[in-house]
């Protein structure tokens, strides 16, 4: 048997390290493409327009399409948070106005000042055929006092819940098996707001008062995400550009990262990478 000299072997454990290193570094890499990625999702499904355009592709029956609003927590300069609130009444007094079929909005909790960058996005179905309103809020906790969870939904306990309680109306809190957020460190309510948004409007079940299954275990629920969002860019694939130009944008100082398809990268994950 022929002898395998000790610069032979030399040179094969620097390949084999070298190929070590490689793996290791791309796989670095690859983590901090699906963190730039689900920050760009993130951003994505908190914008409005994008929003509207989702809520439309899978409920293109809704009449008010441009009544279908996002109100974001920034209090613009020079204003106040009495500003914004009034802004968020006046939409409602107009959406109370119409009288008859279903409207759909988010809002969420308004900014205490500007050093406050907490949000907290909840959703909501006007149906005024009804006299009814119903409420998503993604940290619900039905043991709870008043459902309130991880997170406080000020904006529904504090101004859309009273506003159309003094108009006659009915207001339901959507029910949840249990709370979508659990911890401070899920920051995912855009995701979670939208998603049971869409689940509650299948069939209409939110006129059932339909229980929304949410997982116990954490990575079981950013399973749920994960398919939700693979669904949402498989179904509607013409938004991969938005994504892309806002994943591009943010990876601005990491050019790197560029090597990444973000289609591709998101087809490609599992569970244990969110």
């Amino acid at each position: 048997m022929e002898k395998i000299s000790t610069e032979t072997r030399r040179n094969s454990s620097r390949s084999s390290s070298s190929s070590t290193r490689r793996r290791s570094h791309h796989k670095r890499m690859k983590q901090n493409a699906i963190s730039w990625l689900l920050h760009s999702i993130k951003i994505l499904l908190g914008d409005e327009s994008i929003r509207r355009y989702i809520i439309l592709k899978y409920n293109p029956e809704l009449k008010y399409k441009h009544h279908i609003k996002t109100f974001d927590a920034f209090i613009k300069s020079g204003k106040t948070r009495e500003h914004k609130n009034k802004e968020i009444k006046k939409y409602l007094q107009a959406i109370s106005r119409l009288k008859k079929d279903i409207v759909v909005f988010t809002a969420t909790n308004v900014q205490q000042d500007k050093e406050d960058i907490e949000t907290h996005f909840q959703s909501f179905i006007v149906d005024n055929n009804n006299k009814k309103v119903y409420g998503i809020d993604p940290a619900y906790n039905k043991n709870e006092e008043d459902f309130i969870g991880i997170y406080y939904a000020e904006i529904l306990h504090e101004t859309i819940k009273p506003f159309f309680e003094n108009k006659q109306y009915q207001f339901h809190l959507v029910r949840l098996s249990r709370p979508a957020q659990t911890t401070t460190d899920d920051v995912f309510c855009q995701s979670w707001s939208l998603l049971i948004l869409l689940k509650i409007m299948e069939n209409k079940d939110y006129e059932k008062d339909v229980e929304i299954y949410i997982p116990s275990r954490k990575l079981d629920k950013y399973h749920m995400l994960l398919e939700f969002y693979k669904q949402i860019f498989t179904d509607m694939p013409e938004l991969l550009d938005n994504l892309k130009a806002e994943y591009e944008g943010s990876i601005s100082d990491y050019p790197e990262l560029l090597e990444f398809d973000v289609g591709t990268l998101l087809m490609s994950m599992k569970k244990d990478d969110m």
